[in-house]
């Protein structure tokens, strides 16, 4: 009776502990394989969304070659079946796909359409022995699908072996109990305490080999099979670890920022990108809240953005934040990125939490401004150069009108100095002569085609010498005042030019000031460090004279002041400006080599500052304009203008200051008057720019014949077209269009007398 019943005993327990091990076999199967499927069908959601992205890309872009090449490349992850790109209609752009893991994957042309779901929410779905993942391609609008299968034989493998092993040792537990029922146990309570330390051991080792004292057969028999089964369990383990490695490094190997959370935003995981946005290491943002980790900033708020971003959970549909979102990294570090965010749906269907795809593109926006800034620099050119080639245009006809409608002006003012109202009128003449110069001039300086004669001079004395008629410009309702330093300011200025830009802004001062106010102008001199050379345009490091004009009028704001010196932008009325003005002003300062800056608000003023670099050297002396000193002579002089009129006054003025005139109309006539008449010719003044052999050709043809002979040459066409350098060279006997009596005749004498040098052919182009 006792044999019985501990055979009984013996039989019960090894049921009881066979259908424990069975059950636990069981559980331990379902469970690897219920965590195997949550994991793949996880990262297969953010792998299908990273595709789906750069799908799009390909899309809109139009390169289905890329397209195939890319999505080959995901296609090579072992699980993967196919992978699909379908237009909404059901057109197949990219179907690619394998019968098994152990084939190639290649790409599959015969088959053009397949069906595609309603809706554009992504989802993943288990079909039969696969998963099937189909994500929107999106790219402003809902552009078609990426629709990736996976294979499952691996969990159903795992739930396979699970089950046999189960089966396994269900089996070797009844022949167990059967054998204690047929033969005597020996011992029964020291095997059924060494079938609870085997249990205990297998426990404890979580899947090792245990071995047990050997003598009893069935506890022999049943450490083989657990052995066995854990040895299987153990393979299958390493298997799933390897492939979750597999997918994780996948993950990782993404361009772009991937955090995934559960439903209350607790962060689950980070990959690499993120790490570097967020500044936070994934074993530190774990278990953190997302709204720790992620600082997103955007124009109009915080709050919009993470109402987005719980919209995701709340409606269980993917978004991409709108508008153009800020990331402020861990370190203070600002990136410009769009954010997708999607819900993670488990194989049940309930909503497990979120991931959210973060790309960078910072470089990319900088390189669309400095674009913008590239094209606004662009047009300014375009408008400079449009302006300059304008006025280089009228300049040459211009200038020789302006000159002979001077020399019989000045010829007329003559004849009628007695009579005072016939001078008058005269007077009138010359002045409205002289103000259209001054308009071709500084159409020609806002341009930089209009050449200057730069000298050594006292900026203070340009600002005191043109203070009395600034006065009479801006009328007795505007106080002026003005405020040069004690010492000299010397720079290489055109003094005419350096006026133009005082009467200018005085101008522009006076309209801002239509009730009077203040004016005032004032010099100094200061340093230009590298620090503000880089933060300003134009301006280079050096000591520089500082000229500061400011009004309290009405002033601009910032977008008035960002295009004030465009051509023809104008804040006056219609008829009150031709909004040249500060681009004549730009030309010259530029043409100086200096910078000019403004600073203005509304209701409280302007103030304009301009920098012209300060000259080393003692300070040159001007040529006092004597009007008094004997100008005629008694030489001959070769005159070669293929215009008429100008070849008339100009043979005309000299006549009648005692000169003999033999005149040309062109470069070959030139040459051949002048070897006709060389021995009495003393001096030649001719024009540069005609038609056929200009005036450089036709002088070297002299020059190589008759070295010493002096020249004077002439024109009214722009610099850039007579000279090589914007500046008029000190050693060029040259006079530009339009020339006074009194400038032509004191030029024909001083070189007549040796006063001036000769003339450089090599410096004059064609």
């Amino acid at each position: 009776m006792p044999k019985r019943l501990e055979i009984r005993i013996i039989t019960s327990i090894a049921f009881v502990l066979a259908a424990m091990i069975a059950v636990y076999g069981w559980w331990v199967g379902n469970n690897q394989t219920k965590i195997y499927v949550q994991s793949l069908s996880d990262n297969l959601r953010a792998l299908s969304h990273s595709h789906a992205d750069n799908a799009a890309h390909y899309i809109v872009v139009e390169e289905y070659a890329g397209l195939d090449e890319h999505m080959l490349e995901a296609a090579r992850l072992p699980e993967v079946l196919s992978v699909q790109v379908l237009e909404l209609d059901g057109t197949l752009l990219c179907n690619i796909a394998r019968q098994s893991r152990a084939e190639k994957s290649r790409l599959i042309y015969s088959v053009k359409r397949a069906s595609t779901p309603k809706g554009s929410e992504a989802f993943i779905n288990r079909e039969g022995n696969s998963l099937v993942s189909w994500t929107p391609i999106v790219a402003g609008s809902h552009l078609g699908w990426l629709k990736m299968t996976l294979s499952l034989n691996t969990a159903n493998d795992l739930l396979k072996t699970t089950w046999r092993s189960t089966l396994q040792i269900g089996i070797l537990w009844l022949l167990v109990g059967i054998a204690l029922m047929v033969l005597v146990v020996r011992k029964p309570l020291s095997t059924i305490r060494e079938l609870s330390l085997f249990a205990h051991d297998l426990q404890s080792r979580k899947g090792g080999q245990v071995s047990v004292p050997r003598g009893v057969f069935e506890i022999d028999l049943l450490a083989d099979a657990l052995n066995h089964s854990s040895a299987e369990l153990q393979s299958a383990e390493r298997l799933l670890v390897a492939q979750q490695e597999q997918l994780s490094v996948t993950l990782q190997s993404i361009g772009d920022g991937v955090i995934s959370t559960d439903i209350s935003c607790i962060i689950i995981l980070l990959n690499h990108v993120a790490e570097q946005l967020t500044g936070w290491p994934q074993e530190q943002a774990q278990g953190q809240k997302l709204n720790d980790v992620l600082c997103l900033e955007k124009d109009d708020g915080v709050p919009a953005i993470e109402e987005q971003l719980q919209s995701v959970l709340k409606e269980k549909r993917p978004i991409e934040l709108s508008g153009q979102i800020r990331l402020v990294s861990r370190d203070k570090i600002v990136f410009l990125v769009i954010v997708n965010g999607t819900p993670i749906i488990d194989s049940a269907g309930h909503l497990a939490g979120m991931v959210l795809v973060i790309r960078n593109v910072t470089e990319k926006a900088e390189m669309e401004a400095e674009k913008r800034k590239l094209e606004e620099q662009l047009i300014q050119s375009q408008k400079m150069e449009s302006i300059g080639q304008l006025a280089g245009g009228i300049a040459h006809d211009f200038n020789n009108i302006l000159t002979a409608i001077n020399g019989y002006g000045e010829m007329l003012r003559s004849r009628v100095a007695n009579d005072e109202k016939l001078a008058s009128f005269a007077d009138q003449l010359l002045a409205a002569a002289g103000r259209a110069a001054n308009l071709t001039r500084s159409l020609l300086a806002f341009s930089r085609k209009q050449s200057i004669e730069l000298v050594r001079t006292d900026i203070n004395g340009v600002v005191n010498g043109v203070q009395k008629f600034l006065g009479r410009l801006i009328g007795e309702d505007i106080i002026l005042s003005a405020h040069t330093t004690a010492t000299p300011l010397l720079a290489m200025v055109d003094a005419g030019q350096l006026e133009q830009i005082l009467m200018n802004l005085a101008t522009n001062a006076r309209d801002a000031m239509p009730e009077g106010g203040n004016l005032s102008i004032e010099t100094d001199e200061i340093f230009v460090d590298a620090l503000y050379s880089n933060a300003v345009a134009a301006a280079k490091p050096g000591r520089y004279a500082l000229i500061t004009v400011s009004d309290n009028g009405n002033g601009m704001d910032q977008k008035t002041c960002a295009r004030i010196f465009e051509p023809f932008f104008t804040t006056k009325n219609i008829g009150k400006g031709t909004g040249l003005g500060l681009s004549i002003v730009y030309g010259i300062v530029r043409q100086h080599n200096g910078f000019i800056t403004v600073y203005s608000e509304p209701g409280h003023g302007t103030s304009f500052r301009i920098h012209i670099p300060l000259s080393e050297g003692p300070e040159m002396q001007a040529i006092p304009d004597d009007n008094s000193e004997n100008l005629h002579g008694s030489e001959t002089i070769l005159l070669v203008e293929d215009d008429n009129d100008v070849r008339d006054i100009l043979s005309l003025t000299m006549g009648e200051a005692g000169y003999t005139i033999i005149s040309a109309t062109c470069g070959a006539e030139a040459v051949k008057l002048f070897d006709e008449n060389h021995d009495r010719i003393s001096l030649v003044l001719m024009d540069v720019i005609m038609p056929g052999m200009n005036g450089k050709e036709a002088y070297s043809r002299i020059s190589e014949r008759y070295p010493s002979s002096p020249v004077i040459f002439m024109s009214g066409y722009t610099s850039d077209i007579i000279l090589h350098k914007g500046i008029v060279d000190m050693d060029i006997n040259f006079i530009h269009k339009p020339v006074s009596k009194q400038q032509l005749l004191k030029k024909v004498r001083g070189v007549l007398d040796g006063n001036s040098r000769p003339v450089s052919t090599d410096t004059l182009t064609e």
